[in-house]
């Protein structure tokens, strides 16, 4: 298998789920010439010739891509690449939503951020530096919520370590003011 194979799922989990292990979904999409096709062609293929599910149509095609050098992690089907970070803090959902987004100056690593869209308790998304910022927020229970960060459209592989270390220490920060 090629270098940058970097299934979702186990072999045995993936047989158990959809009936065929990586080795024989790999070989069936290679004899189906999905390395020529783009990703929408590929899950549409897994979902309408062998009955997968959306989920598990794009969990093979994104699995597929990685292991036949099409696309390397972090990387969207559009060749952008992305990375996220999620904590879950233990706070209520409303308080995490109303103090990461009014003391963002407090917390957010160094750069311009300028908000296009928010609903209560549920997303705050903008313009990240030179790409886009998504930030969800998701009751976990009982006083607990938790915050996922998407930043996207960043500029190269190299650029996704950095982007996440940054959002990890920012989460830290968020974190401290929420418990202070």
């Amino acid at each position: 298998m090629a270098q940058n194979r970097q299934e979702m799922m186990t072999d045995a989990a993936i047989e158990a789920k959809t009936g065929r292990n990586w080795a024989r979904w790999f070989a069936t999409l290679d004899k189906k010439g999905a390395k020529t096709k783009d990703h929408k062609a590929i899950t549409a293929l897994l979902r309408d010739s062998f009955g997968l599910t959306n989920w598990y149509a794009q969990m093979v095609t994104v699995s597929y891509e990685r292991a036949r050098g099409l696309r390397v992690m972090n990387q969207k089907c559009d060749g952008q690449f992305s990375v996220s970070v999620t904590k879950v803090m233990p706070v209520p959902l409303s308080r995490l939503f109303a103090v990461a987004t009014a003391k963002q100056a407090d917390w957010f690593p160094k750069g311009p951020f300028a908000e296009s869209s928010r609903t209560k308790d549920k997303y705050w998304r903008g313009k990240w530096k030179s790409g886009r910022l998504a930030v969800g927020f998701i009751a976990k229970g009982a006083g607990k919520a938790q915050i996922a960060i998407d930043s996207e459209q960043l500029p190269g592989a190299e650029a996704v370590e950095k982007e996440r270390a940054a959002w990890k220490k920012a989460v830290e920060k968020l974190s401290g003011l929420l418990t202070a």
